[in-house]
């Protein structure tokens, strides 16, 4: 294929390609180019079908009425901060979505590489998708699977975010809140003759630091949850009280309780005369431990197994029935930093374990 070699699985081509996908800028909503690339090395493969949906890009294996497991992956990336070409430092690829999620990219593509789809014990699907890191409704994954619809069929699907090669199950849920508090205008010489909405609002975005948040236990992992201001916004005049104070709350909580519940816990700690709106809400993902096809990869993979803090597309999975868990090469806490990065041995690893899983009897 041209300008992307083949690949074996040993770590300095999979460093080459992760250092290639992270040079191909991919910021959300547009993925055009990095789309074309996969779809260009996907259609040299000779086995397959390569079906493109907007800006993702699905590759289908040969049908043989196995069981389906799906992989999938985002393309996008968060706008760049001063990291968007690729340096090799420490053992590491550094820059713009190494981690999050180019490196589980990078495996997938190799991946496809080395297995043979025809002698898996799978029936197997790829889903390269797109608008993940932007809003909700705008997510490639969600457009994938309303109209490949044979894809809701699949047994199992693992999504490669980065886990650094931990199994994540489940993964919280996240609602963005957004809360008006009314005050009235008036001139700043003489504040007596309005209310600041800042400082009528102050005690309770104090109070908000003493919330008590739940730790909890569902399906043998472990969830936070958190509760925390993320945005506010007063005035635009600087001799003028502000009018109104807008705070956006944002809520991660845990998958024991629906989206609902979490907004109801939410809006029971918000005043009544303040305004209250809901601007986006995603559901938890259900923990599939105990399915048998996931305790099996678990013998296989090893490595720590945790609850997913942060929400992924796990939940969109689980919502339609399918099991789904997180794995990936990727370093979750450097998801978003100016200063991400991989490290190269992870990418190998991740690689043999799931081929391993996918090809053995």
């Amino acid at each position: 294929m041209s300008g992307m070699p083949r690949l074996t699985h040993d770590d300095a081509s999979l460093a080459d390609l992760l250092e290639r996908l992270v040079n191909t800028p991919s910021v959300s909503r547009h993925e055009q180019a990095i789309a074309d690339l996969i779809a260009l090395r996907l259609e040299s493969l000779a086995h397959g079908e390569v079906i493109r949906v907007r800006r993702s890009v699905v590759w289908r294996g040969p049908q043989r009425d196995r069981p389906l497991v799906v992989l999938a992956g985002h393309i996008d990336t968060v706008r760049p901060q001063g990291n968007d070409s690729a340096r090799r430092e420490h053992g590491n690829i550094v820059g713009l979505g190494a981690s999050d999620m180019k490196a589980g990219v990078a495996v997938m593509l190799a991946l496809l590489d080395m297995l043979d789809p025809d002698t898996a014990r799978f029936d197997l699907a790829f889903v390269f998708y797109d608008g993940e890191e932007g809003p909700a409704p705008k997510n490639g994954l969600k457009r994938v699977l309303r109209r490949q619809r044979w894809l809701r069929r699949a047994r199992l699907a693992i999504v490669l975010e980065p886990t650094d090669l931990g199994i994540e199950m489940g993964c919280n849920g996240s609602v963005n809140i957004e809360v008006a508090v009314p005050g009235v205008s008036a001139h700043a010489a003489r504040p007596w003759t309005g209310r600041n909405a800042v400082t009528a609002g102050a005690d309770w975005l104090a109070s908000l630091a003493h919330v008590q948040l739940a730790t909890v236990r569902v399906g043998g992992v472990e969830f936070r949850e958190t509760l925390e201001v993320t945005r506010l916004r007063a005035g635009s005049v600087r001799n003028v009280l502000p009018a109104v104070m807008t705070v956006n709350l944002n809520h991660r909580f845990p998958p024991d309780r629906s989206a609902e519940i979490a907004i109801a816990e939410v809006r029971a700690l918000v005043p009544d005369e303040f305004a209250f709106k809901v601007r986006s809400s995603s559901p938890p993902g259900r923990v599939c431990l105990d399915d048998p096809l996931v305790q099996d990869f678990v013998a296989v993979a090893g490595g720590p197994i945790a609850g997913k803090q942060g929400w992924t597309d796990v939940a969109r999975f689980t919502a339609l029935g399918v099991p789904a868990f997180n794995y990936g090469p990727g370093l979750v806490e450097l998801c978003h930093r100016a200063d991400e990065y991989c490290p190269i041995a992870n990418l190998g690893i991740a690689l043999e374990r799931l081929s391993r899983w996918l090809a053995r009897d």
